[in-house]
């Protein structure tokens, strides 16, 4: 790992000194601090950043443990997707697309926010997505998905339930049946990439949950999700702090 990100901080010199002297194309300099979302503090994390929308990974950062302060350099021309990582917490993902950047460029005050680890805390899995009608996984869902096996993988002690949640169209037990598929789905491939299944209770919730009103494409398209519930942290205690944050 210290050859890892002895590898990543060279590159990023590299990158920065050939710029300057005019030999590669232009790349864009990311500053800004990983922090606590409830207290504000900073916090001590591995970056993580991957070329999208496939997911590879592109490069690992390390935020200082004293200020939460990161920087990282990215070549132009992609998409690109980047959070943070620590254990006792979730993060949410930055999206950046520098696929039209014709010169360099610096954007400061990009910050990480990592949301401490509840009982009973709710999280909703963004971009996962399904085929119409289906509980089959859109290729498109695989980066977040990877994103939920490296959290699960930090914080291993955790169990959670996921649930599935649909709009109000189609029967009510038509809808049932479909959510819980899709939170199975989404657990079947957290299994399949090494999360043990009695970490995981699936539960589908149909239509019955709303977060939106089902009067608009937009709410229910909000309706249609993915969440997560911390629902034990046996054992974990001895692992995190988390009566600390």
């Amino acid at each position: 790992m210290k050859n890892k990100l002895l590898l990543t901080f060279f590159t990023n010199f590299i990158l920065l000194y050939l710029y300057a002297q005019e030999l590669i194309l232009p790349v864009v300099l990311i500053s800004g601090k990983v922090l606590n979302e409830r207290s504000m503090q900073p916090v001590a994390a591995k970056i993580i950043y991957e070329i999208l929308p496939e997911g590879k990974e592109a490069g690992i950062a390390r935020s200082n443990p004293a200020t939460g302060e990161y920087k990282i350099v990215l070549p132009f021309g992609k998409k690109y997707g980047y959070f943070a990582l620590t254990q006792g917490y979730y993060s949410v993902t930055q999206n950046l697309d520098v696929s039209n950047l014709f010169e360099y460029t610096e954007i400061e005050e990009i910050n990480l926010f990592l949301a401490p680890i509840k009982l009973e805390q709710v999280v909703r899995l963004n971009n996962i997505f399904f085929q119409t009608v289906r509980a089959t996984l859109k290729p498109e869902s695989f980066p977040e998905l990877s994103r939920f096996v490296e959290f699960l993988k930090v914080n291993k002690k955790i169990e959670i339930e996921i649930a599935g949640h649909t709009d109000n169209v189609d029967s009510e037990q038509l809808n049932l049946i479909l959510s819980k598929n899709r939170a199975q789905a989404v657990a079947d491939y957290l299994i399949t990439h090494g999360i043990k299944a009695k970490r995981l209770t699936v539960k589908g919730f149909g239509g019955t949950k709303p977060i939106a009103f089902n009067t608009t494409d937009e709410g229910r398209q909000q309706n249609r999700r993915i969440e997560f519930k911390v629902i034990s942290l046996t054992k974990a205690k001895n692992d995190i702090n988390l009566k600390s944050n």
